[in-house]
């Protein structure tokens, strides 16, 4: 009989077993199957997660009989009837509050839909991310002045900072860098456009911690004390965006998207949750505008590109060269100056000149009988080629005009964004929600539209192609399910009780504190897998049971009792394998939302599932049955109360429920009194309400 059983059970357990652990794989088919950034940084834990699991569907199958054979020599308990009996605390109140969900039905499933919407309203107050920041000693500084600026200045307050971040005891090292992001490769940081206006420092701290604890003191003191730059202290984060919150207005007209961005920014002055506001176009700058004169310089031989380089010549000169100081470079330039080697004041009156020398009015009879008649000289003659002419014989107009430098675009539209950080403390998701509503009320123009950047974006595409493929998941799901049952009804039992997992989930955010991102929705997606997988378990059971004959009513309680254990010793260890992963900054919410998740979802199977079986076969309860039912389900509910109230004193709830299943009427209630009158006043009175009532 002993190896029979060792045998029959893996013939028995093998394709329900399959099943579950091919569901469970299937959940976190669209993390895999996501294209964009985020899926790439996940998708490797659906490979590991399927290579595992399927080696432990073999293990469970092959090496665990042959243990069990081995070490296991249990003594079941069996009543006069043979079948196993289950004794304990534990299957005491399982057995109550299965008899009382099973006794009121309606109102079980209806105290599950206030939870789910207890859920839903407690989710606006968990706290909202994308991506969580890099636990690393090291973060890099971006000081942008107004473009127009040389890199003079920024060398110099550069040095200044470097300056003071080496007076502070945890800064170790600090790396400065002009004009561009430097030369490091790294995929986890945004990179700068290069500028002259532009420098950055990668500074160096003694440890992580001390880098959190003193990145918003130094990023004040550089706000305070550099005004005229924009200043911002970034850690590494392996979805970076350059801004965390961006509005984008889009538009043909510049001047009317100015005025857009101008009330975007207005408002997020005006909120205490937003700080360090810029945009991304840069301040007007002085533009030199000649207006040429075609027609006078083509006679002259004169481009637009000559005019060009003569400018240039006469205000900053042409690099045509350079030569080194010691290890110092510097730079050759060709200039022109006026008749004092000073610089020329007036432009008006600068020497144009050509680039190629021009022939036109030149080659005549009149130059070539000079030439043979020896009255123009070679001398005279390259003279006249490489002549100059004043710039304003080939120019209508030279004024100064103020001009944006760059103009951005996106999808080939004319754009502009209002970029902003959160304050210290507050999540990205929540300082936008902040303004989100008073700058989407801005009235645009026809043409203009309104779209958010930043991490609103990110979050929103990497949530698009995770959901993308969602759809094929439950449609496998569902297959395997109808596979495995032969029938539409126990499928919808199971997917029925998916949703309740996010009252598991949403508690532990709320108690926790932890930050719901991108990587806790791929936990709480693989929560999905994992109660789908004891569901199939704990019905396999059930059906198994009413084949046999038993009773429907005793089936399902006699199921859910003897799958309690391995149902909650699965959840347990995987539960406990969370823990170390709680303080983790990257998978610290993924751990958290699993574990609760799965808390809940061990509940919801052993109870939930049963009480939704009843339900959709119509399963009746007889008299007997309903009465022991009231009595266990007024017992549960009075366990869940003394807990809350007395939690020591419950040993004297299950004293008194022994006496209650042996006693009836008035003794049962002198009994119940009497336990409970130590140290349960608050139970006493509630006791004496309901017997006044005849509830017991």
């Amino acid at each position: 009989k002993r190896m029979e059983a060792m045998t029959a059970i893996g013939r028995q357990t093998a394709m329900p077993l399959l099943g579950a652990t091919l569901i469970a794989i299937i959940a976190f088919l669209p993390i895999f199957m996501s294209p964009d950034t985020a899926g790439v940084y996940t998708r490797d834990l659906f490979i590991v997660l399927a290579v595992s699991l399927l080696l432990s569907w073999v293990l469970a199958l092959v090496h665990v009989p042959l243990m069990a054979n081995r070490y296991l020599h249990p003594a079941v308990e069996t009543n006069a009837t043979g079948a196993r009996e289950y004794k304990g605390r534990t299957y005491a109140v399982l057995r109550a509050a299965l008899r009382m969900g099973l006794a009121h039905r309606w109102s079980f499933v209806l105290t599950m839909l206030v939870l789910l919407g207890l859920s839903a309203f407690g989710y606006q107050y968990m706290r909202q991310g994308f991506f969580p920041d890099m636990v690393y000693d090291q973060l890099y500084m971006e000081y942008k002045l107004p473009e127009g600026n040389n890199s003079t200045q920024v060398v110099q307050d550069l040095r200044e900072i470097e300056t003071y971040l080496k007076t502070r005891k945890e800064v170790t090292h600090v790396t400065t860098s002009i004009g561009g992001t430097p030369g490091r490769y790294n995929l986890v940081r945004s990179i700068a456009n290069p500028s002259l206006a532009y420098g950055e420092l990668i500074i160096d701290f003694t440890s992580p911690e001390e880098l959190v604890d003193n990145m918003d003191e130094i990023q004040s003191y550089l706000t305070h004390h550099y005004p005229n730059a924009y200043v911002k202290m970034k850690r590494y984060n392996l979805m970076f965006k350059k801004y965390p919150i961006e509005v984008q207005f889009m538009g043909p007209d510049p001047a009317v998207l100015h005025r857009l961005a101008d009330s975007a920014r207005s408002i997020m002055e005006n909120t205490p949750e937003i700080c360090l506001i810029t945009t991304d176009w840069e301040p007007q700058v002085p533009v030199l505008s000649i207006e040429y004169d075609q027609a006078a310089a083509r006679t002259l031989g004169l481009s637009r590109n000559d005019v060009s380089l003569s400018l240039l010549s006469a205000n900053g000169g042409i690099p045509i060269g350079f030569f080194y100081e010691g290890i110092h470079r510097d730079n050759i330039y060709l200039k022109c100056l006026d008749e004092e080697g000073q610089p020329i004041e007036d432009l008006s009156n600068t020497q144009v000149f050509s680039s190629l020398p021009s022939l036109n009015g030149l080659l005549n009879e009149e130059t070539m009988v000079k030439l043979k008649a020896g009255t123009l000289s070679k001398e005279e003659l390259v003279e006249s080629l490489m002549g100059s002419t004043p710039l304003k014989q080939i120019s209508k107009s030279i004024d100064i005009r103020w001009e944006d430098p760059v103009v951005p675009r996106y999808n080939g539209q004319r754009s502009q964004r209002v970029q902003c950080s959160p304050t210290p403390g507050i999540e990205t998701e929540k300082a936008r929600q902040a303004i989100a509503r008073q700058i989407e009320r801005i009235e645009l123009p026809e043409g203009y539209t309104l779209q958010w950047q930043g991490e609103k974006s990110a979050s929103d595409q990497s949530m698009k192609y995770l959901f993308k493929n969602f759809p094929l998941a439950i449609i496998l799901m569902i297959a395997i399910l109808i596979m495995l049952f032969k029938d539409y009804r126990k499928p919808l039992i199971i997917f029925c009780c998916i949703p309740m997992v996010v009252v598991g989930v949403v508690a532990v955010m709320l108690l926790t504190g932890k930050t719901f991102n991108f990587v806790a929705i791929v936990g709480t997606l693989g929560l999905i897998g994992m109660l789908i997988k004891n569901g199939i378990v704990l019905m396999d059971e059930i059906t198994l049971q009413i084949n046999q004959g038993v009773e429907p009513m005793k089936a399902l309680i006699d199921s859910s009792q003897s799958r309690l254990r391995p149902v909650s010793m699965a959840a347990l260890t995987t539960i406990l394998g969370m823990i170390p992963l709680l303080p983790d900054a990257m998978f610290g919410s993924l751990a958290a939302s699993i574990m609760g998740g799965l808390t809940f979802g061990t509940l919801i199977t052993l109870l939930f599932i049963p009480v939704l079986y009843a339900l959709f076969f119509h399963i009746n309860t007889q008299d007997r049955q309903g009465d022991k039912g009231k009595k266990d389900g007024t017992f549960f509910l009075l366990s869940l109360v003394l807990l809350f109230f007395c939690p020591k004193n419950i040993y004297h709830l299950y004293s008194a429920h022994d006496l209650m299943v042996k006693s009836s009427g008035v003794i049962v209630q002198n009994a119940l009194m009497n336990a409970l009158a130590r140290r349960a006043f608050v139970i006493k009175g509630i006791l004496r309400s309901m017997a006044a009532r005849r509830i017991l």
